[in-house]
C-alpha cells in the first residue's frame, strides 16, 4: 500500500500547502498590495493570457477553491490601478502593470526560493509529474 497508517496522507499535504502558499505568498507580496491570486493572475496577464475567459479558464481550480465564478473582479482592479489596458475582449499590461509584474515577480521567485530550500529541481519536477500523473488518474476514472 503506497499510504502510510496516517491521517496526514496526500490530500491533508495539498490543502495545508496550498493554505500555506496562499497566506505566504499574501504576506510576501503585502508591500504591493497583491494577493497570491491577484500575483496569479497578473503573471497570467503579463504572459500574454489576454482575456478574462482564458485567465479563468487558466486559474479554473482556483476559482472552485475561491468559490468564485470569474477573476474578473481582479482584472478590472488592475484596470482601475492602471496595470492593464482593455480593448474589447482584450487585456494586456500597461508600462505601469508591466513594472508591478516584474517587482512582484522578483519578490515571488525570492519566496519560492525560501520555500523550495533543500529541494533539487529534479525532486520539485518529479514531485510535479506525481500529482498531475495522480489528478489525471482520477480524471479518468
Amino acid at each position: 500500500m503506497l499510504q502510510q497508517n496516517t491521517t496526514k496522507r496526500l490530500g491533508y499535504w495539498l490543502l495545508h500547502l496550498h493554505r500555506l502558499f496562499d497566506a505566504a505568498t499574501g504576506s510576501a507580496l503585502a508591500g504591493e498590495r497583491l494577493s497570491r491570486r491577484q500575483w496569479q493572475v497578473l503573471h497570467a496577464l503579463g504572459i500574454g493570457v489576454d482575456t478574462v475567459a482564458a485567465v479563468d479558464d487558466a486559474f479554473d481550480p482556483f476559482l472552485a477553491a475561491d468559490g468564485e465564478k470569474s477573476y474578473r473582479p481582479i482584472v478590472d482592479e488592475f484596470v482601475t490601478r492602471g496595470w492593464v489596458a482593455v480593448a474589447g475582449e482584450t487585456y494586456t499590461l500597461t508600462e505601469a502593470g508591466v513594472a508591478a509584474h516584474e517587482r512582484a515577480e522578483a519578490i515571488v521567485n525570492a519566496h519560492a526560493a525560501e520555500s523550495l530550500a533543500g529541494i533539487s529541481e529534479s525532486e520539485f519536477l518529479a514531485a510535479n509529474d506525481v500529482l498531475e500523473r495522480i489528478a489525471r488518474n482520477i480524471e479518468g476514472e
